[in-house]
């Protein structure tokens, strides 16, 4: 059975149509129901990007924990949001390694997740953990509509297609060069504790 978290994929597309929605995303979900059929009873895993694309990093064992806002801990479905944010043609992301766990390495690793994203000539950087209940809602929302729009793109025509494969093959290879840096830091503490312990 599916938990009842903040963010509602089913919700989401009725707030979209509302009247009283940004007319960008009334556009986008009428174009996106042309295309792929009314929306209505479906979840985000129904959709093809999602089992065609995000999926693939949802799908990959994580070795590491990601450091979340605390009092969220139980309202937002964290895995999905992961498989948003790496799979963002739109930001970019970095995997840093807990300070307080590579000075004491036990454990699964705690690992914050920094986001980057360019909107209007400005640059905006914040770590997952620090966001406040309406800010990480505003992330989905965001991930969410540029995953349709991306899928509306792909149906323009085979270069469109070609291009977007092609960035997403990347936001992939990139993911996985991220997690392989990582580990590689990982085993460097735990080898130093290793170390330490023996002097």
């Amino acid at each position: 059975m599916k938990r009842n978290f903040l963010f509602n994929y089913g919700a989401f597309i009725d707030e979209m149509k509302s009247d009283d929605a940004d007319p960008r995303y009334q556009k986008t979900v009428s174009k996106y129901e042309e295309l792929f059929g009314s929306q209505d009873g479906l979840a985000m895993d129904d959709q093809a990007f999602y089992k065609e694309y995000l999926s693939q990093f949802h799908d990959q064992e994580k070795p590491f924990r990601v450091a979340v806002p605390q009092e969220l801990g139980e309202d937002f479905d964290w895995e999905l949001l992961y498989c948003l944010i790496f799979g963002s043609l739109s930001s970019n992301y970095s995997l840093d390694l807990d300070k307080e766990w590579k000075e004491n390495p036990e454990g699964l690793p705690l690992v914050h997740i920094t986001i980057t994203v360019n909107s209007n000539n400005q640059q905006v950087t914040k770590t997952l953990d620090e966001l406040w209940s309406f800010q990480i809602l505003r992330l989905y929302e965001i991930y969410v509509n540029e995953q349709m729009d991306l899928a509306i793109l792909g149906e323009d025509g085979e270069m469109e297609k070609k291009g977007i494969d092609s960035e997403k093959e990347q936001k992939l290879q990139a993911y996985n060069k991220k997690v392989s840096s990582l580990l590689m830091e990982v085993k460097s503490c735990l080898s130093l504790q290793r170390l330490l312990a023996t002097l």
